[in-house]
């Protein structure tokens, strides 16, 4: 029995990857995306545009009220965001709250993940729409976890001081860590399978058979994200996770420090996002 089966048992109920999702996945490989188009899916939802609407006339935009129908969301938040909000609202929408489980904290570190995925992603030649979508379902394998070990899960994140930690406690502790199971999920989702291998090779992408570029982007932006969520220094912790890893990427510690973004700044939108939900 592997590792990660106890979380995928037959009777389990699995959440379903929503069809919206799907179909945005699906265009990260069309050269030509407008802006109609990601309306339009949004638009079947009304749940979905509900959220959307909510987060278009936040005091972020500074607009508050004057947004009125996804047409107008759409021009306000352009492509890239707005397709980062629909799917970011699909995925907290599809994952079963948890008792227990601080769900804002939780998904304000997806997002976040996300962000810093398709930045590093940007910076290192990656797609970063695939990037900001792997670095947002990264933790989701941690919602199984938590249903099914709610205390050993509870018990990780107790000792989770210190950014980089969480998939080495996991280990200990669990046997496993939430990038396997998240691995697990994505199967039988049937994402593209270099997706699968990336969130495999993320917990330790330099000793992983083949090196995942993914893999290595996932690794450092979840740290940065820990970083933040901690209010640890940006740069420091992700050298003290893995330094190698730095290296091998042909990252500058000190051009790090001057531009990598603010946690506030990947996170503006799960607040309105979760509470939309």
């Amino acid at each position: 029995m592997g590792a990660t089966d106890r979380f995928f048992a037959p009777g389990t109920a699995l959440p379903t990857m929503p069809e919206v999702a799907r179909r945005l996945i699906d265009s990260f490989e069309k050269e030509k995306v407008d802006l109609r188009q990601i309306v339009e899916l949004a638009e079947r939802d009304q749940s979905l545009s509900v959220k959307i609407l909510k987060q278009a006339n936040s005091a972020h935009y500074g607009v508050s009220g004057n947004v009125t129908n996804l047409r107008q969301a759409s021009v306000l938040l352009g492509l890239e965001t707005l397709r980062n909000l629909v799917l970011s609202a699909c995925m907290i929408g599809a994952f079963p709250r948890t008792p227990g489980f601080d769900r804002l904290k939780f998904w304000r570190h997806c997002v976040a993940t996300g962000g810093y995925s398709r930045w590093l992603g940007r910076k290192l030649g990656f797609d970063s729409d695939s990037a900001y979508m792997a670095g947002l379902l990264l933790r989701s394998g941690q919602i199984l976890m938590a249903m099914e070990l709610p205390h050993m899960v509870a018990a990780v994140e107790a000792e989770c001081s210190r950014p980089g930690l969480r998939m080495s406690v996991e280990r200990q502790k669990i046997g496993c860590c939430h990038p396997q199971v998240t691995a697990e999920l994505a199967r039988r989702w049937s994402l593209p399978g270099p997706l699968v291998d990336a969130f495999r090779h993320a917990p330790d992408p330099l000793h992983a058979g083949q090196f995942s570029l993914l893999g290595a982007v996932l690794n450092l932006a979840a740290t940065a994200a820990d970083a933040g969520e901690l209010s640890a220094p940006k740069v420091s912790p992700l050298g003290e996770a893995d330094p190698e890893l730095l290296r091998h990427l042909r990252l500058d510690a000190s051009w790090l420090q001057t531009n990598l973004p603010s946690y506030e700044s990947m996170t503006y939108s799960v607040d309105a996002l979760c509470s939309a939900a």
